[in-house]
């Protein structure tokens, strides 16, 4: 894995994925926060959710088709890398909870875990049911 991961094949397609990634997070985070406002972290439940259930389904493909590897790890340790962010989660479940809005911050934990990880297994099926 370390071959893949210093090869200079991949650095460009990993630098790119990451760079996509991370614009996207930005403009989901901004369209929703636009329409739904901010009382409640939607949007990075929604980019982290949406995240895990992509990863669980590459990781299947990544078992099932080894030679999918350098495209998959650069979609994934990029592309997902960038565009999930456990850091945003962790601020604002903080700043839900140091608000008094203590429901909010326990369904945004609870949400987040269950939901993500719930994802990741749907995803991971469904990349099975592919191969």
């Amino acid at each position: 894995m370390n071959d893949i991961i210093l090869s200079g094949s991949i650095v460009l397609p990993l630098a790119l994925a990451a760079a996509a990634g991370g614009m996207l997070r930005f403009a989901v985070a901004n369209t929703l926060a636009r329409f739904w406002g901010v009382q409640f972290p939607l949007a990075t439940l929604l980019v982290n959710s949406s995240g895990a259930l992509a990863i669980g389904f590459i990781a299947a493909l990544l078992l099932a088709k080894p030679d999918f590897s350098d495209w998959g790890l650069a979609f994934s340790v990029g592309f997902l890398g960038s565009y999930t962010t456990v850091s945003s989660f962790s601020l604002q479940t903080i700043i839900l909870w140091q608000s008094h809005h203590y429901r909010k911050a326990l369904l945004n934990i609870g949400l987040s875990f269950g939901l993500c990880l719930s994802l990741v297994f749907a995803g991971f099926s469904l990349g099975n049911l592919t191969w």
